[in-house]
């Protein structure tokens, strides 16, 4: 039987930032149960530390640099084929809920999230029969203030909370300065940007935050499939991105809780990055609630036996490591996920640390599922094997990139190329990838420096050569 598939994809959660780890005092109780009965892959790695270039690796089953979107700025062309529409057309009923950020830079969401465009249906072009496409936090900010329709905004202006949302967003600025990542790095900048350091609660009600308007909807498009055909629905949470506007409730309950601070940082600040990292925990919780939410729903409809449940994130979350913040640097924080899989056909294996997997092998794994053809040039592997409690496969690499930069990890080695600091962060999606990169770079051990702290490149030859090889080949396919 092709089983139904709910997916949980938020939008930027650390991998090491799960209760079930057991280092840091996290409330994640559906996602620890998930890993108890399922598998969850210690070294998973994002095809890319963006939001929009990782989804759109994900939707099309390629690696950066052949996925469509390379940058923030890109949408993903809604005619491009992806495992959504293969799933839809193979018999699945193919739902979205929450912020795809597949075509976020044309604003064209409109009121009902389907993108329709001179009459035509993008989202279903993308091959969602289902669900909707909403803006993600301050990209739903500016939709609003530039007069383009979406979703979450549209609901608050009917509810009548859209200036008091507007009027809230409007001190979580992103900034205007673009220094370079050293003045951060080097300690020159030491006050986090303001969508981080402005903790203070979002005045706005429960019902009303972003992630409870995404969870909500996705409890209802569960009830609504017809339940005699097979499922897929991806839930795009836009937390624990930042901004850090976690509702008053929500902050209420983290607010004794003490974290370790960032590494390799001065925390002179340490009670500012305590609530920082309270805020960022608080809405891990209340996104861990809705997979609880889910679950009661599936065994309350008689499906829960038969619907896989994957939990994911697009890329991680650096909160202060290195004096940097967000994403697109290409260090474990950064680049690493979660990645977890639990219902039929999972063997119960649990957290298993040294578990290597990229989020490019979900689209290969889902169309395995579902008994359909995998495109020969989907770069992910079928994981289906693993699940059945095969071993994974001996010697393997993923690899990861952005702009001008390109990684190859092997579960214990990680080589980089590319990578600069001279830059302002934001600028690295823009960079472009030349070969003279492949002459000098950073090769961490990271078994035995896992802060990527000390580069072997010119003392440890021999495994700098072979993942060298692996990465010039996984830049370079042939065709």
């Amino acid at each position: 039987m092709r089983p139904n598939i709910l997916m949980l994809f938020p939008d930027q959660w650390r991998a090491d930032w799960l209760g079930a780890f057991g280092h840091l005092p996290l409330r994640t109780p559906n996602i620890d149960a998930l890993i108890a009965r399922g598998i969850s892959f210690g070294r998973a790695w994002t095809p890319s530390p963006l939001c929009a270039p990782a989804r759109s690796c994900f939707a099309t089953g390629k690696g950066y640099g052949r996925a469509p979107v390379g940058n923030n700025l890109m949408d993903n062309p809604p005619s491009t084929p992806t495992f959504y529409g293969r799933l839809r057309d193979g018999g699945y009923q193919v739902a979205n809920a929450g912020k795809s950020d597949l075509l976020k830079g044309a604003h064209s969401w409109g009121v009902d999230g389907r993108h329709r465009v001179n009459g035509i249906d993008q989202l279903a072009q993308l091959g969602f029969s289902h669900g909707f496409d909403s803006a993600g936090k301050k990209a739903a900010e500016k939709a609003y203030a530039d007069g383009f329709p979406e979703p979450y905004t549209n609901m608050l202006k009917h509810r009548g909370l859209i200036d008091r949302f507007m009027a809230d967003y409007a001190h979580r600025s992103v900034g205007k300065e673009k220094p370079p990542m050293t003045d951060w790095m080097e300690g020159r900048i030491q006050r986090p940007p303001d969508t981080y350091a402005n903790v203070a609660p979002v005045n706005l009600p429960e019902g009303a935050y972003n992630d409870n308007f995404v969870g909500q909807a996705a409890d209802r498009i569960i009830r609504d499939f017809d339940p005699s055909k097979p499922w897929f629905l991806i839930v795009n949470f836009p937390g624990p991105h930042e901004p850090m506007d976690v509702t008053a409730d929500m902050a209420e309950r983290w607010k004794d809780v003490i974290f370790p601070l960032p590494c390799l940082r001065n925390n002179e600040d340490a009670e500012l990055q305590q609530n920082i990292r309270r805020r960022y925990a608080a809405m891990l919780e209340n996104i861990d609630r809705w997979l609880g939410v889910y679950v009661e729903t599936l065994r309350e409809l008689g499906q829960l036996d038969e619907t896989l449940i994957v939990f994911a994130s697009d890329h991680g979350e650096m909160l202060g490591d290195r004096n940097l913040w967000k994403k697109q640097v290409p260090y474990e924080p950064s680049v690493r996920i979660p990645l977890v899989l639990a219902g039929p056909a999972v063997t119960a294996r649990g957290h298993e640390p040294d578990l290597l997997g990229n989020l490019l092998d979900l689209p290969a794994t889902f169309l395995s599922l579902a008994g359909l053809a995998v495109p020969s040039d989907y770069e992910g592997s079928d994981l289906t094997g693993i699940m059945n409690g095969a071993e994974p496969l001996r010697g393997r690499t993923v690899t990861s990139g952005l702009g001008g930069w390109r990684a190859i990890t092997d579960g214990r080695y990680k080589l980089l190329v590319g990578f600069r600091t001279d830059i302002f962060q934001e600028s690295l999606q823009f960079g472009t990838l030349t070969p003279d990169v492949f002459e000098n770079g950073l090769l961490f051990d990271l078994e035995n420096d896992p802060l990527e702290t000390e580069n072997l490149w010119d003392s440890a030859i021999e495994v700098r050569n072979r993942l060298l090889a692996s990465l010039r080949i996984a830049v370079n396919p042939v065709d």
